[in-house]
């Protein structure tokens, strides 16, 4: 091809997400889609071209993930991080002529092209579904704000992302056209604690685009997939998709609990003006929250392995949770969102293996860069560690220590992560370690460890004890099976939420839109009770969630039975002195 061609052929750039919303701060990313003619493939895309951003001096950081869900490069440029996505559209031409906003543009394009132009498309239909996009704009940065400071930010661990977060705030300005910023937010939490789901949130009706295109649209009358959703919050462009299809039944419960807690303190602050907003804004304390917990250690030999291989394992992380969902006496399962990043520095390759196992000495914590200068035998290890709280259900009064065995969820989940196409034994590694939380790491802990709590006998009658962690030769005493649990009588594994009824009408300030107002656009119906701020309603209880979970299949059973055998070998008891850890199949004795 003649450089005039490929010069007339042309390209385009897009930017999505929060920046092409408008609210993005310092340290956001940029989304980034480069859109090209027919002639220009993926492999150009993750081959010639990101070699030549490696050559560029601006670029410091290169991370390709082509065989991703939407394929993205992630880059740093000029200390910037800049998400870098491809579509391929089936014109000969991507000049400056290029219009995305016509579904026409999906014609004869593959599904991730789709997903990458969905992007800026999703952004900009948003953009003009809201009555007001300054006030929309500052409602969802407050909302944007909270959700990270709670943990409840991350498509990826099973919570929703930015563009659910968007979607969610944008029919509450939908629904009140002309409210303020506060009063958007105040609607946001008693609205969507309350909403019936899963009925689906949308912005619009869902039109299925031109007879001539096959790609799917949300429709769980037609896809068991998408009946399985239990938050659908829909986009609004053709093709319409859940953005929350990754919730999960335990991150759902922590999103139904973190809607409480922000309703409460949104009712307070609206009822007593002289109120600030920093209770809503605090930051969970995810590390106080459960006496167990499962570590997950990601290690490399590199700092550029690391980054490519803790983002694989944090995308199974996931399916993780939902296996942990389904094992006996776990009411519930939180993934922590972010992880802890970590270097050490090795005098030895028996101090790298201790490292990679996650129980890392104090001497070794606290070593530094500059004290291994020169040393025989010295090196780094990269880690990244991903903690996942787990609820565990009380043990009936008279029996002894409860059974948690990790056998099936961890060996199906390191099978998984070695069977990365890019996986290398002798430079990365895997490895889950159950804890209580006296035994977490320090880097948990930056201001230091809080005091346990002593345990009453009162407590200890009521069967309030910690967990002991036992092994499969006590898997027919483990207590109530998942079938037990899904019977309606049995409501000691429930999660219970306070619920009050005595807040006034006025708890929330804003003019109540009468029920006969149609809403945009054949978008979803909402309760008049819940519009117009009737609190004295009595608020439903969270939906029935972990604890009516079914039982594993035969099937279910049978892949764990047949996942690889490669599992690394925990080594570490979790020092849990009431028990046995059952991890990868073998028995180890508790130490004190």
């Amino acid at each position: 091809m003649s450089e005039k061609v490929a010069t007339e052929a042309g390209g385009r750039i897009y930017t999505s997400g929060s920046y092409r919303l408008g609210v993005h701060g310092p340290g956001s990313d940029i989304d980034t889609i480069c859109v090209c003619p027919r002639h220009i493939y993926k492999e150009h895309f993750f081959g010639e071209f990101q070699d030549m951003l490696r050559a560029w001096p601006a670029v410091t950081e290169i991370s390709a993930v082509p065989s991703a869900f939407v394929p993205v490069m992630k880059t740093v440029i000029s200390g910037v991080e800049v998400d870098l996505l491809f579509a391929r559209v089936n014109l000969a031409e991507a000049g400056d002529k290029l219009d995305i906003e016509k579904d026409e543009i999906l014609r004869g394009v593959d599904d991730a092209s789709q997903r990458s132009l969905n992007g800026p498309r999703v952004t900009d239909m948003i953009l003009n579904l809201v009555p007001d996009v300054a006030t929309f704009r500052t409602a969802l940065r407050t909302i944007r704000l909270w959700a990270k400071r709670r943990g409840i930010y991350s498509n990826v661990l099973g919570f929703p992302g930015g563009v659910a977060w968007a979607l969610l705030t944008a029919r509450i300005c939908q629904l009140y056209p002309t409210a303020a910023p506060a009063t958007i937010v105040g609607k946001f939490f008693p609205i969507y604690y309350q909403w019936g789901w899963p009925q689906p949130v949308i912005l619009k009706k869902i039109e299925t685009g031109p007879s001539n295109m096959q790609h799917s649209v949300w429709n769980p009358k037609l896809d068991r997939r998408d009946m399985a959703h239990r938050m659908p919050v829909i986009t609004p462009a053709y093709p319409s998709m859940c953005s929350t299809h990754n919730i999960t039944a335990s991150t759902m419960s922590i999103i139904k609990k973190e809607m409480l807690r922000a309703m409460q303190i949104t009712d307070e602050i609206i009822k007593n003006p002289g109120s600030t907003w920093i209770s809503l804004f605090e930051r969970a304390d995810f590390f106080s929250m459960y006496k167990t917990y499962v570590h997950v250690v990601a290690s490399a030999s590199t700092s550029e392995g690391i980054k490519d291989w803790s983002g694989m394992v944090e995308s199974r992380i996931r399916t993780l949770v939902q296996d942990l969902e389904n094992t006996d006496n776990i009411i519930l399962a939180h993934p922590q969102v972010g992880g802890i990043s970590n270097v050490f520095y090795c005098l030895s390759e028996e101090e790298q293996a201790v490292a990679s196992q996650g129980e890392v000495p104090p001497e070794l914590m606290n070593r530094k860069e500059t004290d291994i200068e020169g040393k025989e035998g010295a090196r780094k290890i990269w880690t990244k560690n991903f903690f996942i709280g787990l609820e565990i259900e009380k043990k009936p009064n008279g029996q002894g220590s409860r059974v948690l065995n990790l056998f099936y969820p961890s060996k199906r989940f390191c099978a998984a992560c070695q069977g990365w196409e890019k996986y290398n034994e002798m430079e990365m590694s895997v490895i889950l370690r159950p804890a209580k939380r006296s035994d977490l790491p320090p880097y948990c802990f930056p201001d230091g460890q809080p005091k346990s709590k002593k345990k009453t006998k009162r407590g200890q009658q009521n069967g309030t004890n910690d967990i002991g962690l036992g092994d499969a030769s006590e898997e027919h005493s483990q207590g109530p099976s998942k079938r037990s649990k899904a019977t309606p009588s049995d409501e000691s594994s429930s999660i219970s939420y306070p619920v009050t009824n005595e807040t006034s009408n006025s708890s929330i300030a804003a003019s109540p839109i009468p029920s006969t107002v149609p809403l945009p656009n054949g978008a979803d119906p909402v309760p008049p009770s819940i519009l117009n701020g009737n609190s004295n309603a009595a608020l439903p209880l969270p939906p029935p969630g972990i604890e009516n979970l079914p039982p594993l299949s035969a099937t279910s059973l049978s892949g764990f039975a047949t996942a690889a055998n490669g599992v690394v070998h925990d080594g570490h008891s979790g020092k849990n002195t009431d028990g046995l850890v059952v991890l990868n199949g073998a028995p180890q004795t508790a130490s004190s």
